[in-house]
């Protein structure tokens, strides 16, 4: 089989770290062209990639140059919506970084334009293919907790937030954690409720919408026979370092996953707690479930069979974060959209 042509939009960090190491390993790829806005970026980009591969100054040019197959782009939150639209229009297989936009008035009519999208889309979601979560889903299938109660996912990291944000952190954060948590439990939740955090003693709340600290209340059902409720507590001010984990609480027993090890610990009307281990394909590609997510888009574009990250995915987790924006905005519960209003609407 050939190798599937790949350009790159943007060349930071993340595509260095995470999206380079991934396709490497992964070995069914040849990167074509590449854009990044900087000079000193684009300098470093053919220095790594190497001179065969075509460097321009802005993603509107590379759509214009070299035939690909596929296009990644990894750009700042301000500019996802632009350099979306532009791949959508150019009707090239995209592998994209939530959210879809950075203001909440974009939200809803750039989910409406990735749902009416043709091609294959792929929003990069890392930890829904990490093992661990889904040998912890299967557990909870086979009813090895029993019927769950309750449930929650915890993020600790120093990452801060984004001054003068449109965004709250758990509407940003939204399509990776809740996302996890819906993989784990096997469900959406249909109703949000959020409590941001307060300003340090003596200091400001953060500009914006986003908060250092916030925590939202989630529930799978609460008020029926077979009903979750569940947590998302983010804190992006941590002194700690990067530390995430879901855990689910059932009528038999527990059980929590550690994502970046790879940890599965389960108690059930034993007390004792066992342990298993399965890690996410290592060396880690910045973090745990890259691999396996770069893998699963090249397999949608190599296949031409629809990714697990698709359209209707993605819009259902963005749903869940405008209903936390909406929760705010209230101080009560919100509805999450009803993800075939959001496809009928004009």
């Amino acid at each position: 089989m050939s190798a599937i042509r790949l350009g790159l939009i943007g060349y930071g960090n993340w595509t260095r770290e995470a999206i380079v190491p991934a396709l490497r390993r992964d070995g069914r790829t040849r990167i074509i062209s590449a854009a990044a806005p900087s000079a000193n970026t684009r300098q470093r980009l053919q220095q790594d990639l190497g001179s065969d591969v075509t460097v321009f100054n802005g993603f509107e040019a590379l759509l214009q140059g070299p035939e690909v197959d596929a296009i990644m782009i990894v750009v700042p939150d301000t500019v996802h919506a632009q350099a979306l639209t532009a791949v959508l229009d150019a009707g090239l297989p995209a592998f994209y970084e939530p959210p879809v936009a950075a203001t909440r008035q974009q939200i809803r009519p750039m989910l409406q334009r990735l749902l009416t999208a043709p091609q294959i889309t792929h929003a990069d979601l890392e930890l829904t293919f990490i093992p661990a979560i889904l040998r912890a889903r299967d557990l909870i299938r086979e009813g090895v907790i029993g019927r769950v109660q309750t449930a929650t996912v915890r993020l600790q990291a120093g990452w801060g937030v984004s001054p003068h944000s449109d965004l709250c952190i758990i509407d940003s954060l939204t399509p990776w954690y809740v996302g996890a948590l819906n993989c784990l439990l096997d469900r959406q939740p249909h109703r949000v409720l959020v409590m941001d955090g307060f300003p340090s003693s003596g200091g400001d709340a953060t500009p914006g919408r986003a908060q250092n600290y916030s925590i939202a209340c989630l529930d799978y059902g609460g008020s029926g026979p077979h009903g979750i409720w569940a947590t998302f507590q983010a804190n992006l001010a941590s002194q700690g370092e990067l530390q995430t984990h879901l855990e689910a609480n059932g009528s038999d027993g527990d059980v929590i996953v550690y994502p970046l090890t790879g940890e599965i610990h389960l108690r059930t009307r034993n007390p004792a707690w066992s342990m298993e281990e399965i890690p996410a394909i290592e060396p880690i590609a910045a973090l745990a479930g890259m691999h396996e997510c770069v893998s699963s888009f090249l397999d949608a574009v190599a296949s031409g069979r629809p990714s697990p990250n698709n359209a209707r995915a993605v819009a259902q987790l963005h749903l869940i974060g405008l209903a936390a924006e909406a929760a705010i905005d209230t101080g009560t519960w919100a509805d999450v959209e009803d993800l075939q209003t959001l496809i009928d609407a004009p």
